[in-house]
């Protein structure tokens, strides 16, 4: 998701904000070209982007335990990945750099949108690949197999929670509007959360997988304590991830509002 405020809106009504919504990847590749005022992107490629943008400590996504999963369509031997192709849904998302964190020697790494993921697995286009999103719940009614929890993989070596995804806010934008775009998305989790049945019509149009119980396990296992807040922890795994990535990028100075 991705939102355009007409003239840096102040009181920011409805008439104000122009939303467009993209997969994961492409807002990733939008948010490098510094256009939008508010976007959500990969954790992993907030380092990126943090010359022109402060990130919200409120709105993203954190697993804790939990995270993309490695998945096959027959069981296989993890030691074989390093020689293996695997399909990534993105070269800039967390998925990605957890995956390189895993398996640091892999050498051949091919990317799609995370929606082809599985078909291409089943088709044995690929013998590996990552999933993401509603397909966690999905994959194993097609007959695929998990080889690993990449997020459970992190959690287990560094002990922190896992950074999925953050807002991120243009920060030349006035330090108010910021904080009210704050409040305004707090208070839309707080209404989400009591009044989920009434809002469900407009979480399934923008959802991957249409089945209801597949929607509310996505909700109920991504929309956490770390939703309205990452807190210490949250922060401290930001770092840690940045410092881990096997970009070799420098880790910048990344401003939380």
């Amino acid at each position: 998701m991705i939102l355009g405020l007409t003239n840096q809106a102040k009181g920011i009504e409805k008439k104000d904000i122009l939303t467009e919504y993209y997969d994961i990847q492409t807002l990733n590749e939008i948010a490098l070209l510094n256009t939008h005022d508010v976007i959500k992107v990969s954790a992993a490629h907030a380092n990126s982007i943090s010359d022109h943008y402060d990130f919200l400590t409120c709105g993203g996504a954190m697993g804790l335990n939990c995270g993309p999963l490695l998945i096959s369509k027959n069981e296989r031997n993890p030691h074989s990945i390093d020689f293996s192709p695997v399909i990534l849904p993105g070269k800039n998302t967390t998925a990605r750099f957890l995956f390189e964190y895993s398996f640091p020697n892999a050498k051949s790494k091919f990317y799609g949108t995370f929606s082809e993921i599985e078909e291409l697995l089943i088709n044995e286009v690929y013998p590996y690949g990552v999933i993401i999103h509603e397909n966690r719940f999905t994959f194993e009614s097609k007959g695929l197999v998990k080889i690993m929890d990449l997020g459970e993989n992190w959690y287990q070596k560094t002990g922190l929670p896992i950074p999925l995804g953050l807002i991120g806010i243009k920060r030349d934008l006035e330090d108010s509007l910021k904080i009210k775009i704050k409040q305004l998305i707090l208070s839309s989790l707080e209404y989400a959360t009591r009044y989920v049945e009434q809002i469900f019509p407009f979480i399934k149009s923008h959802a991957q997988e249409l089945d209801r119980d597949v929607i509310f396990q996505h909700i109920e296992l991504y929309v956490n304590e770390f939703s309205f807040d990452i807190g210490t922890a949250g922060k401290s795994a930001i770092v840690e991830l940045f410092k881990s990535s096997q970009s070799g990028e420098k880790v910048a100075q990344i401003n939380f509002i």
